[in-house]
């Protein structure tokens, strides 16, 4: 009989990069195993193979979907994931593994879990979003409100950083792997998360001027931010910016949508595009931009880099381990806008840069992945850490 896994995600969602690393995991365990997603809310697998680029089998995996309570369903995320946490502590002895694919969980036994931001921290999260607008907002700022929630969520919950620390922590980067150390005293590996996308060959003189922002569109994410470099940068070029993602917010939807209407012709909501549409839109423009101070990574900024665009980042976060060369690394606005002008001034810059970013995209291949996950689950079955061992 072949060892029980189960994998275990908050909620899926096409469009995260989360459900990137969730998907690519039941993709990659569920040939060797008898593999179980644990989630709430029902999942459409389809949806979400064609987002995330994978080929899961509904029919070979079980699929256990908890119902998400009504008042819960687009708010309290950390009271949202109570129920998630007691379930799997009260089934985790059915399992020879159980694989958290987004953040720790405390199982009640050894298991795995993928480390991609700081969520499950508040005090660290305010910390490295400082200055986003994230830390400051009604929602996460510091009160005696918020510790309150956070403090009664994990009281329900009954997670213990404890019982978390006992698991084989995997490390979405360099970045995330150095802070797990430093503040939780916790050893980890890193494993970078799965790309999949396949872009259509596209000669660089037929691409667009354009730059892509991409992820959910939330107040960390720096959109503010980048329309205001890219503004200062259309005093020099005449480039345009898309934004791509799910809104996760109506109210700071909204204040995107102004912010596009206040800069009409060249700022485009283009919402969430999926699949090879994606593909195909990040393979007809030439750049890339973050926003996004203590990005752990971000799978979006690793996808615009294998379309073979010229990508900037903030200079914190995972998200210079996508890029690496300093040229595409920005202290602040001006520091910004004079990088990026340098660059796309310089057709010789341009093209040693993109040759620099073609060979940091294997790095995010789903097949590297998938064998690295593979590896150190069968190290942990080995090692007689599963139950079942």
């Amino acid at each position: 009989m072949k060892p029980r896994v189960a994998v275990v995600h908050q909620q899926l969602l096409p469009g995260g990069g989360s459900e990137v690393c969730a998907m690519w995991t039941l993709q990659a365990l569920a040939d060797e195993y008898q593999a179980t997603l644990i989630t709430m809310g029902r999942p459409d697998i389809a949806a979400l193979n064609r987002s995330c680029g994978t080929a899961v089998d509904e029919g070979r995996i079980e699929v256990r979907a908890l119902p998400i309570p009504p008042g819960l369903r687009r708010r309290f995320d950390a009271l949202r994931g109570v129920r998630l946490d007691r379930y799997c502590r009260r089934h985790a002895g059915e399992f020879d593994v159980m694989v958290s694919a987004y953040n720790v969980m405390d199982f009640g036994l050894p298991g795995i879990q993928i480390v991609a931001d700081f969520s499950f921290d508040d005090d660290l999260r305010r910390e490295v979003h400082a200055g986003s607008g994230a830390a400051d907002g009604a929602l996460y700022a510091a009160s005696a409100g918020r510790s309150f929630y956070m403090a009664l969520a994990r009281a329900l919950s009954g997670r213990s950083e404890e019982g978390w620390a006992k698991n084989r922590t995997l490390a979405v980067s360099e970045w995330v792997r150095g802070l797990l150390k430093d503040r939780f005293d916790v050893d980890s590996t890193v494993l970078y998360p799965p790309v999949s996308v396949v872009p259509p060959r596209i000669p660089w003189e037929d691409r667009e001027d354009g730059f892509v922002v991409m992820g959910r569109l939330v107040p960390e994410k720096g959109l503010p931010l980048v329309v205001d470099i890219l503004s200062e940068v259309r005093k020099v070029k005449p480039v345009h910016l898309h934004i791509l993602g799910r809104p996760a917010r109506a109210a700071y939807a909204r204040e995107i949508e102004r912010l596009c209407g206040s800069n009409p012709g060249w700022v485009h909501l283009e919402g969430e595009i999926y699949g090879p549409e994606k593909d195909a839109f990040l393979a007809r423009h030439k750049y890339g931009i973050s926003g996004c101070r203590g990005e752990a990574l971000g799978v979006g900024l690793a996808e615009m880099v294998v379309s073979g665009a010229i990508v900037w980042v903030p200079d914190s976060g995972g998200q210079t381990e996508v890029v690496t060369d300093a040229a595409l690394i920005y202290a602040g606005r001006d520091d910004a806008v004079s990088r990026i002008v340098n660059v796309i001034t310089d057709a010789g810059r341009e093209t040693a840069l993109r040759r620099h970013l073609e060979e940091r995209a294997a790095v995010f291949s789903s097949s590297r992945f998938v064998s690295g996950l593979r590896a150190v689950v069968r190290d942990f079955l080995t090692e007689g850490q599963g139950r079942g061992a």
